[in-house]
């Protein structure tokens, strides 16, 4: 599919920031692609072991890509997006990372694991040599800048949006965000 606009992946900044000048403006209806990075801010590869998870720098976790002007959407309006469509990249990662997260009390070690998959098929991923886990491309994070001032984290997510890791805001998914 050709978009009219795109967003590269040097487009990032961290945290909500009505401030931040567009990196694109758009009319709506028009599409636009993001090329975007891992929740890790690209900090780790496919050849990353648990180790590495000490070593991140939060500050550079969870880039955001844009931000986007949507022209004529004023304070009190809904905005629409519609996620077309995900091009996987064919690996990732899943971690406990010290520290961080729901758990993190109950499992102070790191642990890291490495998924390859096929990028094109989409068929379940091997999780050792005993589990397949199916694959659905989701967004993680999504949102728009709240109205007031300053940098907000985009966790834990709020009525704008964040991080909200929910594997069905997929392919085809309508979300509606207030401006």
């Amino acid at each position: 599919m050709r978009h009219a606009h795109t967003i590269h992946g040097h487009q990032r900044h961290y945290g909500w920031d009505n401030s931040l000048a567009p990196a694109a403006r758009i009319a709506p209806g028009e599409s636009i692609e993001f090329d975007v990075i891992d929740a890790a801010g690209g900090q780790l590869t496919r050849s990353s072991r648990a180790a590495d998870l000490e070593r991140l720098d939060f500050a550079k976790i969870i880039p955001l890509s844009g931000p986007v002007h949507v022209d004529v959407a004023e304070p009190g309006d809904q905005l629409k997006v519609t996620l077309l469509e995900f091009t996987p990249s064919g690996w990732g990662w899943t971690a406990n990372i010290p520290g961080f997260g729901l758990l993190a009390d109950q499992f102070p070690a790191p642990a890291l694991h490495l998924w390859n998959y096929d990028a094109h098929a989409l068929t379940p991923a091997l999780f050792g040599r005993w589990a397949k886990v199916p694959l659905k491309p989701f967004t993680g994070t999504i949102g728009l800048a709240p109205a007031a001032p300053g940098n907000h984290a985009v966790v834990p997510p709020s009525r704008v949006g964040g991080n909200m890791d929910v594997r069905d805001i997929a392919r085809g998914t309508e979300l509606l965000l207030p401006v």
